[in-house]
Parts: C-alpha cells; structure tokens; sequence
C-alpha cells in the first residue's frame, strides 16, 4: 500500500474518532461522510467550533426545517469549516429557496450546499433547474428530489448545461448494454461521468474494467448504489487493474481500524466506497493547496454523501416497519 493511501486511510479513520466523540448517537456513514469533508480540507474537526454552529443552525431554522434532518451534522460541519458560519448558512438557504419544490427535502439541502460553494447563485441554480428539467424529461420515472444534487454538479463542472446532459444521455445508454446495475444507479453514474474529464466511451470503458476487476479480486461494491462512486475514477490516468489493486490494499487496511472493523461496523460495501474515496484522493495531490483541486474534492465528497444519505433513510424506514 502507498504511503499517500496509507495517510489518507489514517486521516479518515482519525477525524471520524474525533467527530464521533461529540455526537454519539449519529449514524456512522454520516460521520464518516463528515470525517471525509474535513479530510478533504485538510483540516482536523473542531468539536467546539461544531457544537456552536450547532447552536447558530438551531437559532436559524425549526425543529422540523429539513436544514435539521438527517444531514443536520453535514450542515454544522460545512458551517464550521466557513470562516463565517452565518454566512454561509444564509447562501445555502438562498440557494435552497431557489430551486425548492413543493416536495423538496434533505436531497435539496444537499444540492443547494453544492450550489453555495461555488458562487454565481443566480446563474448555478438556473443551470441546475434546466439540467433537472431534461433529466425528467428523458427518465420520468426515474428521476426524482435524489438526482438533484446530481443536477447541480452539473451545473457548477462548468460546462453547457445541455451538452453536460447529451453527455449523460449517451453515457447511461452504454452503461445499459455494458455494466451489471439497476436503472437508478446507471442513471446516477451517467450523471457523475458526464462531469469528470475525457471522453465518453473512454470513461465507460474504465469503469467497466474497474468494476470487473474489484469483483474478481474480491472487493465489489455489488451492483447498487454504492457501485456508483467508482464513477470518481473514471478519468483517472492510472489503469483499470492498478486502481483496482490500490482499492483492495486501502479496503483490507480500513477493516482493521473502527468504525470499519467487527460485528458493528459498517458494512463492507460501505467500507469499499471510502476506500475508493481514499485512493482518489490519494490522486488529488494537496487539494487544500488549491482551489479547483478542492472543488473536484467537494464534488466527489458530495456524491458520497447523497449516497450515504439514502444508505441511512433506507436503513431507517426499514427498523421502523420492523419495530411494528
């Protein structure tokens, strides 16, 4: 395993113990998406900056405000990274109020966190309205409030908003006849490949390969969800089975350590989904060094955490009906 890897791995695994001190009762995979942001800025969580941000988001928004639902501690923890907490708080309700809909929820907090980073609100909530519009358009069944954080990533990679789409079209439709998935996470790997860089079928082509290869060497993320943040790799200079190897040494590395290791751990899939986040980032460089290597990070921190937001609403309805 690279030394790099290796940091990043122990990085995690740190500020997760560090968070998790202050907020017992918080799901692990949120913790760990909190324990990855952080990582991502090169900075160790502040448990007394957290727990006034905390106070300040309360003061801010209602007990039933989706501000303070399931990603209550991903809001603290973006407000805490910000020099000015209030502040940030105030663009993120901005960029919430201009793409809400009568169905909005934590999928549209997540999406106007996306939005508030990257500035130019008018014209990046326009954008991701659009981009909406046409997914709709061409999967309505398919589409719903959870592709809208997928809209705004769109909508701030910079890009046409119909070409980043026509991309994403064109993508889904070979993924359908080459990769192993059910429609949602085709369509949720169409959404992330169509914003990294190269071509279409190049990208395709890795990720297939990529996919392949953690099967066979005993590291799958399955064919759900959690499948799709290898979408992160795609456009990765390195080789399918190299990527693959390093996945594998950074997935058996991370099971030694808690919250990933024992009976109540997260699962393995979930593990593996860190694992990939952690050679990727391994990749980046010093991303806190520079600005647009931070905004690719927060993109691939943000897919993490959709995803993992819907691991844990679907693991909370589930004890629900089961306590019934």
């Amino acid at each position: 395993m690279d030394r790099q890897t290796e940091s990043k791995c122990l990085g995690l695994v740190e500020n997760y113990r560090i968070l998790e001190s202050g907020n017992k009762w918080e799901f692990k995979e949120m913790l760990l998406a909190c324990a990855g942001i952080y990582l991502a800025a090169g900075e160790t969580p502040d448990l007394d900056k957290v727990k006034a941000c905390k106070k300040l988001l309360k003061s801010k928004a209602g007990l039933f405000s989706n501000f303070r639902g399931t990603d209550e501690l991903l809001v603290r923890c973006k407000m805490a990274l910000s020099p000015d907490p209030e502040g940030y708080f105030e663009s993120v309700k901005d960029a919430y109020q201009r793409i809400k809909t009568f169905f909005s929820g934590e999928q549209t907090v997540l999406a106007a966190m996306i939005l508030a980073e990257q500035g130019n609100l008018e014209e990046t909530a326009e954008k991701t309205k659009q981009i909406y519009k046409e997914m709709k358009a061409a999967h309505p069944w398919l589409t719903s409030e959870n592709d809208l954080p997928f809209a705004a990533l769109m909508a701030v990679s910079g890009k046409d908003a119909s070409a980043v789409y026509a991309e994403a079209e064109e993508i889904y439709a070979r993924l359908k006849e080459q990769l192993k998935a059910d429609r949602d996470t085709l369509q949720m790997l169409s959404h992330i490949l169509a914003i990294r860089g190269g071509r279409a079928e190049d990208k395709c082509e890795k990720l297939c390969a990529l996919s392949s290869g953690l099967k066979a060497a005993g590291h799958s993320l399955g064919w759900g969800s959690r499948q799709a943040i290898l979408g992160i790799l795609a456009d990765s200079g390195l080789p399918a089975d190299v990527l693959a190897e390093r996945i594998g040494e950074a997935d058996d590395f991370l099971k030694q350590h808690k919250p990933f290791r024992g009976l109540f751990g997260v699962g393995k899939a979930c593990r593996r989904m860190f694992a990939v986040q952690m050679v990727q980032a391994s990749l980046s460089g010093e991303e806190g060094l520079d600005a647009s290597l931070m905004m690719t990070a927060s993109v691939e921190l943000a897919i993490i955490t959709m995803i993992l937001m819907m691991i844990i609403i679907s693991s909370t309805a589930s004890s629900s009906s089961s306590s019934h």
